[in-house]
């Protein structure tokens, strides 16, 4: 676990017409960019966040957390332009590092693709490509389709294991320890998330996405089935695929120093894909 000098800066900071809470975290290198999952608020990531020997920027879109409601509905080329505008009042000018997971890796896969010039490396966790994917167990989407807090679903490691997946309650209680700290979205913030999913897809031009990826999955999510994270591996010319043995789609949270280590190193290598990663896809 990292020890950090300096205090985490906490704001509400307005673009365009919305108030996002968001967080900055100092640290060593080069800044973190953290997109969170679907209705995920940035508190759920604190000993994620913690672990990491980096600075690292979150933030809680409209409607989630303590970000004011939505004032629009935005498809994902639209919330990027926030995040980039979310950059510049951070005065981060220079390319960052962008690690996006679960529904949280379709928005920083369209950052990526729609600011370029902004990313030096992507990092997708228990992701896909959008509405064109290998869908997850039928009975745990049924459980996060209703707008509440995830904590609800998950109160201990048992639940949290039949939900998102995972082989080992013990390192599922991580899941629900973080879960504790999820709060409701609102109605519209819920909506919005959905609104920027429907009809998304990714495939059309991830070949053309040419920016060093590591692209991580846990061989147990019951959310998204790691062959998403195979297809992405395959489809991106600069990907390294890594797999997380008996993680589920949470996996951050319950292998959070193993996934900090991996991270580590790919961020801080020269990184050039190898025969063997391309061939680890399929």
């Amino acid at each position: 676990m990292s020890a950090r000098s300096e205090p985490r800066l906490l704001e509400h900071v307005a673009l365009d017409g919305e108030r996002l809470h968001t967080v900055f975290t100092p640290g060593r290198g080069t800044p973190l960019l953290l997109c969170n999952d679907f209705i995920a608020n940035l508190d759920v990531l604190d000993e994620f966040v913690a672990a990491l020997d980096r600075p690292v920027l979150c933030f809680d879109l409209p409607g989630i957390g303590t970000s004011a409601d939505v004032s629009r509905f935005r498809r994902m080329s639209a919330l990027t332009r926030l995040l980039a505008r979310l950059l510049d009042h951070y005065r981060l000018d220079t390319p960052v590092d962008v690690m996006g997971i679960g529904w949280g890796g379709l928005l920083a896969q369209q950052f990526a693709h729609g600011h370029r010039d902004r990313v030096r490396r992507l990092v997708l966790a228990g992701t896909s490509s959008g509405q064109l994917m290998f869908p997850g167990r039928l009975a745990s989407l049924m459980r996060l389709a209703r707008p509440g807090a995830l904590g609800a679903i998950a109160p201990d490691g048992q639940n949290a294991r039949s939900v998102f997946g995972g082989r080992r309650n013990d390192e599922c209680g991580a899941i629900a320890q973080a879960m504790a700290r999820a709060t409701a979205p609102t109605n519209r913030g819920y909506a919005a998330q959905l609104y920027a999913l429907a009809g998304y897809s990714s495939l059309p031009w991830l070949h053309r996405l040419n920016v060093p990826t590591l692209v991580m999955a846990g061989d147990d999510d019951a959310i998204v089935p790691m062959v998403n994270a195979r297809v992405l591996a395959l489809l991106l010319p600069q990907a390294k695929l890594k797999i997380i043995r008996g993680g589920g789609h949470w996996f951050v949270l319950e292998r959070t120093d193993e996934v900090v280590r991996i991270l580590d190193e790919f961020l801080e290598s020269r990184f050039a894909p190898s025969a063997a990663d391309q061939d680890s896809t399929f």
